[in-house]
């Protein structure tokens, strides 16, 4: 689920904490992104920001032998993670390659389904992005997008935010609400998704159940994009940000379990 080089190096440097949330969120945010996709026996799938393979392998088990999945992702961890578990299900016809999904080369056969579940806002042109993803496809066929709905783990973020403010200011990125504010609603999405030449676009809503504690919490920042913020910090810096990050998801939780507020939009159209 990564998309720019930074990004990508930031995964691989937290592959392991990712993968400690595959079944309890990147697994049904996938599921919920191959639903939507439709796939069916002995179609064609590119899977871009393929991460460790949680809308891929769905993909994988839908088209079935007869099909083919192409997952391209930039974090070597990731794909290592995807690599093992489509060999563990033998998914032979799912195949994980490291690249940049924006200048992925065309193939002879086009795809039926590109699909990106929670990849699009990492790619430095959100819109040519997606264009790039439509040119894979055959007449007709299918794009589908998963982004996060606005306000989406918003204590999680809000808990990391300040810990981190403790130690530092935290970095400013005066694009980024613009570029989000174009995907993170139902009307912004399917109006964006227009924009960009999609036909019949429409945009589906999920909440998702997704427990954590605070350890399980750290891990997820450690797991995430969100761990860039953590670069340059010498190592017992983010050992207090940790231990204020842990305080305040107890205190805000009582010291029980919370709820990561898992919300998502998933938008689907026609090339």
């Amino acid at each position: 689920m990564t998309g720019h080089a930074d990004a990508g190096a930031a995964f691989t440097a937290g592959a392991e904490e990712f993968h400690t949330w595959s079944e309890g969120l990147w697994d049904p945010v996938g599921r919920v992104t191959a639903e939507a996709a439709g796939p069916r026996a002995g179609q064609r799938v590119l899977d871009a920001c393929c991460g460790a393979g949680a809308s891929a392998l769905p993909a994988a088990r839908a088209v079935g032998p007869a099909g083919v999945v192409d997952a391209v992702d930039l974090s070597a961890g990731l794909l290592a993670l995807g690599r093992r578990r489509a060999a563990e299900e033998g998914q032979h016809h799912l195949r994980f390659h490291q690249g940049d999904v924006t200048t992925w080369p065309r193939r002879d056969v086009p795809y039926d389904i590109a699909q990106c579940a929670l990849g699009l806002f990492f790619l430095p042109d959100m819109e040519a992005g997606a264009k790039a993803l439509m040119g894979h496809l055959r007449p007709g066929g299918r794009l589908v997008l998963t982004v996060w709905e606005n306000g989406a783990l918003g204590a999680w973020g809000a808990a990391f935010k300040a810990a981190v403010e403790t130690e530092r200011a935290w970095p400013a990125d005066p694009e980024l609400p613009r570029r989000l504010g174009r995907i993170d609603t139902v009307p912004a999405f399917r109006s964006w998704l227009g924009e960009v030449g999609l036909r019949g676009a429409r945009v589906e809503q999920h909440s998702l159940p997704a427990p954590f504690t605070p350890d399980s919490a750290w891990r997820l920042v450690l797991g995430s994009g969100i761990r860039q913020v953590l670069d340059g910090m010498e190592a017992a810096a983010v050992e207090r940000v940790r231990e204020r990050f842990r305080e305040r998801v107890a205190a805000d939780t009582d010291g029980g379990t919370g709820d990561l507020d898992v919300r998502i939009l998933v938008g689907v159209g026609s090339a």
